[in-house]
């Protein structure tokens, strides 16, 4: 029997077919070794009929796999140029380091055996040095999963995909390698990407050319891209990320076209890299073209409304610029007024003609109604914890009623408000067997509605703080609201527990009471405490309107407020403690419109609120109070929010009674004047016990100068304030928000122009896992260097309003 061997090794980097004679025992010494003709061996084997073919060496590739993909089969005859195709078809399935065909002839018949060395597999793949791009991104940049066979071609790949992922996210010094680490030979490897981040690129400046009619300034405030600046590393301005050019380039042309520049042309920006690779610049071509103006509107189509109702419903036409923003929300108004008909899937279609010579744009709405649609089954997907009643009984919309797009908007915006939902969404679909019938799928995102906050930080108000509170608004699901406070400063504490039921044994009629306790030495002129409750009854009057009643028991103890030395600070002359003392018993009446898209983190809508409180029902303190509120809320672009909030308050004596002293207002704190300290600002009183103390003390002091040093916050019967304030995002994947705001208010018996003070300031908020961490300074505008501090630093847990 003779044995010819068929070796084959191809490496990635190349590949060789070798053929060797049938083995043979080595020539002695000076022994002539025999020769074979090329020729004779082709002829000894053409005639060879392959009788058998084994595969060996496989651990992971199947046999019947191997098989399938060579050409030379059983009962066929033998050809060197198959077996040379055979090994490069199995080297091309990436499977291999090495492939040897060896075969054995016995007479006519030749055995073929393909002995194959697998490459290893990948059993772990870790990242090192990434700290400012995610592992899991990183995994998904470069396609590589655990338990694939090693392949150092997409090993070289996957590395270059992470070096564009670091430098489409501005990491343009970032160094990646990726190093093979056995663990069991020829078997089993772990691949490890060593990453070497670097400093990330800065943008350092925006350049605009061809912009004449909108400025620099403008534009570039709108640009995802920004600047850097002294505050880059806190605001994350001047960061480069690929992914945003394309959504600049959509938000300029967008710029252009609301201001009737409908021709407008934008080029990609072009980057240009220092050579440090420190700092990038970005140029951005821009051709303006000629503004344009709104010219003939009109209708066409399946009209279902008289022409001059659809006029009324659009604005386009009031604008004289020609406006795509306006053309948008006009389009969804009119697809509204066909959906209220049941025309779930009305097309409206602008239709728009530029004359040249007159530089405007007729504009022709072409409406096709399609066909009416019914609401089908009604689903509510995504809610672990919160029942299905409490998302159905917001629902303005009904299964088997015709489609009505204004309430499902309605319903809509009804869930988002309930703040139980990071994500709300109508998914809808056609009934396969009735096209008429539109299946609705509620796909909610759950937030988590309990809170268990704690903190402590120092005010300039309050000293050192320490607060806590467990807070549920969707206890066990059923949409009620449970909550327990505590709040401990060097000024008093506070403790109070709270239970609502939105839908009382699933009516319309909300139910709620109140238990707390406080003690307050925030008021220099005495000490304060409270404890009692209250209970409360709501009922809806109307769309977003929600009417309330509420009991309130109060016992109010004022007492004398010493020094650190033990002697007495209260004047009693001016305050008598005796007669702010005692039991309040009251009801409220209240009127709330709440439009807001959440109630938690409201970023557009209003609400409003007035009520008028009787205290007259029995107890010692007697007293009537008004309040009046309106808070106005307003995405203005981007995550940019115009938050706003008006006050007003009176209260009033009843059945004789003088109001009692400490329900008088004052203004200051975190909570109303934030440029000044708590209860710092309003209606002042002369103390003739100050005075004497004061004249006692320093004797050459004027009589004047004196008296001024006696003056005490007394409190007035009006209030009145308002809050502005715009909140931006820091670093938004963090929560950390930036705002600046103006606050202004008085309270007096009277209140007139010179009444009024005010401040600016700036601030910085934490929406933490345990509550918003707001930490604010405040800078008075108008105030008595006396009494009021030139700058006020705030720590406080909670929205501002």
């Amino acid at each position: 029997m003779s044995k010819l061997l068929c070796a084959l090794l191809i490496t990635s980097l190349s590949s060789s077919l070798c053929f060797a004679q049938a083995k043979k025992k080595s020539p002695r010494r000076n022994q002539k070794a025999p020769t074979v003709q090329a020729a004779s061996v082709e002829t000894a084997t053409s005639s060879l009929i392959v009788k058998k073919i084994e595969v060996v060496g496989n651990r992971k590739i199947e046999r019947d796999a191997i098989l399938s993909k060579i050409t030379t089969k059983v009962g066929e005859a033998y050809s060197s140029d198959h077996i040379r195709e055979d090994v490069e078809a199995l080297f091309r399935l990436g499977f291999f380091n090495n492939i040897e065909v060896d075969r054995e002839v016995s007479g006519k018949d030749a055995t073929l055996t393909y002995k194959v060395l697998e490459k290893p597999s990948i059993t772990e793949i870790t990242y090192e040095g990434n700290s400012e791009v995610k592992s899991e991104d990183i995994a998904d940049a470069t396609g590589l999963k655990a338990y694939q066979l090693l392949n150092m071609t997409k090993v070289k790949e996957a590395v270059e995909k992470v070096q564009k992922l670091y430098e489409d996210k501005g990491f343009f010094l970032a160094k990646v390698e990726a190093e093979v680490q056995n663990l069991t030979k020829d078997e089993t490897v772990r691949l490890v990407f060593k990453i070497r981040e670097n400093d990330k690129v800065k943008v350092k400046k925006i350049t605009f050319l061809g912009n004449k009619n909108l400025g620099d300034s403008s534009l570039k405030s709108k640009m995802l891209t920004q600047e850097g600046g002294f505050f880059s590393g806190l605001s994350g301005s001047g960061q480069y990320k690929q992914e945003m050019f394309e959504r600049d380039v959509q938000i300029l042309r967008f710029l252009y076209w609301n201001q009737g520049y409908v021709q407008a042309k934008v080029d990609r920006p072009q980057v240009t890299v220092t050579p440090d690779k420190k700092n990038i610049y970005i140029t951005i071509r821009i051709e303006e073209g000629e503004q344009y103006h709104v010219g003939e509107v009109d209708f066409a189509g399946d009209i279902l409304f008289p022409k001059q109702e659809l006029h009324e419903a659009i604005k386009i036409d009031d604008n004289d610029v020609f406006a795509y923003d306006i053309l948008q929300k006009d389009i969804s108004e009119l697809t509204a007024k066909y959906g209220d008909l049941g025309y779930a899937y009305a097309n409206v279609i602008p239709r728009t003609a530029f004359n040249a010579k007159e530089k405007k744009v007729s504009l022709v709405f072409e409406f096709d109604k399609g066909s009416k649609v019914y609401f089908g089954k009604i689903n509510v997907i995504g809610n672990s914890k919160t029942r299905d009643k409490v998302l159905r009984r917001e629902l303005k919309v009904r299964e088997g009623e015709l489609y009505n797009e204004t309430r499902r908007r309605q319903s809509l915006e009804n869930i988002q408000r309930l703040g139980f939902f990071e994500e709300v969404n109508f998914k809808t679909s056609i009934d396969p067997e009735n096209t008429e019938i539109m299946n609705v799928d509620i796909a909610v995102k759950e937030r988590n509605t309990g809170q268990i906050q704690l903190g402590a930080g120092y005010g300039t108000s309050q000293g050192f703080t320490l607060q806590g509170s467990v807070n549920q608004a969707n206890f066990l699901g059923r949409g009620q609201n449970l909550g327990a406070s505590l709040n401990l400063s060097n000024t008093g504490s506070y403790y109070s527990l709270s239970f609502t039921e939105p839908y009382f044994r699933d009516t319309l009629w909300s139910v709620g009471a109140d238990v707390y306790q406080s003690a307050n030495s925030a008021r220099a002129d005495y000490n304060e405490n409270h404890q009692g409750g209250a209970i409360r009854f709501g009922h809806p009057l109307a769309e977003y309107t929600r009417g309330y009643i509420r009991y309130k028991y109060d016992d109010t103890e004022l007492a004398t407020k010493y020094d650190s030395a033990g002697q007495p600070i209260t004047d009693t002359d001016l305050f008598p403690l005796n007669t702010a003392s005692g039991v309040t018993s009251s009801v409220t009446g209240t009127v709330d419109y709440d439009t807001r898209n959440d109630r938690q983190m409201p970023i557009k809508g209003i609400y409003t609120s007035a009520s008028f409180e009787y205290a007259g029902l029995g107890g010692d303190l007697k007293y009537t109070r008004m309040n009046g509120s309106f808070r106005f809320y307003k995405n203005i672009f981007w995550d940019v929010v115009w938050r706003n909030n008006l006050q007003y308050a009176r209260i009033d004596s009843l059945e004789g009674q003088d109001v009692p002293f400490s329900e008088l207002y004052l203004l200051g704190g975190p909570y109303s004047l934030r440029g000044y300290r708590s209860y710092r600002v309003g209606k002042m009183k002369f103390s003739q016990k100050i005075f004497n103390e004061i004249k006692a003390e320093t004797p050459t002091i004027s009589d004047e100068e004196a008296r001024r040093r006696s003056m005490r916050f007394y409190g007035g019967t009006q209030q009145a304030m308002y809050q502005t304030e715009l909140q931006f995002p820091l670093v938004k994947e963090a929560g950390i928000m930036g705002a600046g705001f103006f606050d202004v208010g008085a309270a007096e018996d009277e209140l007139s122009e010179t009444d009024f003070f005010a401040d600016i300031g700036f601030g910085i908020r934490w929406y933490s896992p345990i509550g918003v961490l707001r930490f604010e300074w405040g800078f008075p505008l108008n105030r008595d260097p006396l009494y009021q501090d030139a700058t006020v630093f705030e720590f406080s847990i909670g929205p501002s309003f």
